[in-house]
């Protein structure tokens, strides 16, 4: 069977159960899910189609002939170039985006890069600044701007330039968390696919706490004796697609699923809101704009 390249796309956003949702499409029938790709951007990261195409034919298990071949990636709703990206090589192609309350998501973001050893300071700190255009595609630009990523009117507005809005689905976090059948159903009916098939809703990749500090920094540092352990051990003996895998296996070992406490979250939850009291009209526009 020859490598499939994706006709559906999981485009944001961050921090909205976009992990969780592409477990629960990856098993479906009718689906076939990029998993080792999952959050790779690969109009960032492949410079030709060829390359995109080597990389793909190593994935496991193999398509088999599946209706739908999903790949997701929560940055593509947020860089312009990378929706040009998929409208230049997939211009055919459905998108789906689940949106969340932005203050929300901008704490739950802020609360996982803390995890992730990537954010070391304060709640309001991280939080209270002066949003910022991002054009360009780095990791600072996409995990730092909390507020920026709460700008679904603008978000929306972009990917309407460029496909249909025959081609977006717009999906609710809140139905992901309450009425997780009812969501499968709108994506089956949108993807055409069987609306009856029922997956296991475990959540995956939740924020929640670390057990062990000790093993999730070193899982996450970059020091010369992981880079041994890295390529002598783990290296020869996982294949690429297996590795992301194995880490992310080790993450939700080490996360305890319950909601890290903040005495600022108020204050914080309270101050991020104010960003986007304006932007409310335009999104509920777009919003009906896709929906009617």
């Amino acid at each position: 069977m020859p490598v499939a390249f994706p006709n559906t796309f999981l485009i944001g956003v961050q921090k909205a159960g976009t992990t969780t949702l592409d477990d629960w499409l990856s098993q479906h029938p009718d689906i076939y899910c990029y998993d080792s790709l999952k959050d790779v951007h690969l109009f960032y990261r492949f410079k030709t189609k060829e390359e995109m195409e080597k990389r793909m034919a190593l994935e496991t298990p193999a398509y088999k002939g599946e209706k739908i071949i999903l790949q997701s990636a929560v940055n593509y709703v947020f860089y312009e170039s990378m929706l040009q990206g998929i409208q230049a090589h997939f211009p055919k192609a459905k998108l789906l985006l689940i949106l969340r309350n932005p203050a929300d998501r901008a704490i739950s973001a802020y609360q996982y890069f803390c995890k992730m050893n990537r954010e070391s300071r304060t709640m309001e700190a991280a939080l209270t600044y002066t949003p910022k255009d991002c054009t360009s595609f780095n990791h600072d630009n996409s995990d730092f701007t909390y507020i920026e990523h709460g700008f679904y009117g603008k978000q929306v507005q972009t990917v309407l330039k460029y496909f249909p809005k025959e081609q977006l689905l717009l999906l609710d976090y809140d139905d992901l968390r309450s009425r997780p059948q009812y969501l499968m159903q709108q994506i089956a009916n949108f993807l055409e696919v069987d609306e009856n098939f029922v997956p296991d809703f475990s959540p995956k990749n939740v924020t929640g706490t670390v057990k062990s500090q000790a093993l999730q920094q070193t899982v996450l540092s970059h020091n010369k004796y992981r880079k041994w352990v890295v390529d002598h051990i783990i290296d020869p003996i996982f294949p690429v697609t297996k590795r992301k895998a194995l880490k992310k296996r080790i993450f939700e070992w080490n996360t305890k699923q319950n909601k890290p406490k903040d005495v600022v979250v108020n204050n914080a939850y309270q101050d991020i809101s104010k960003e986007f009291i304006s932007f409310l009209p335009g999104i509920n526009y777009l919003i009906c704009r896709c929906v009617t």
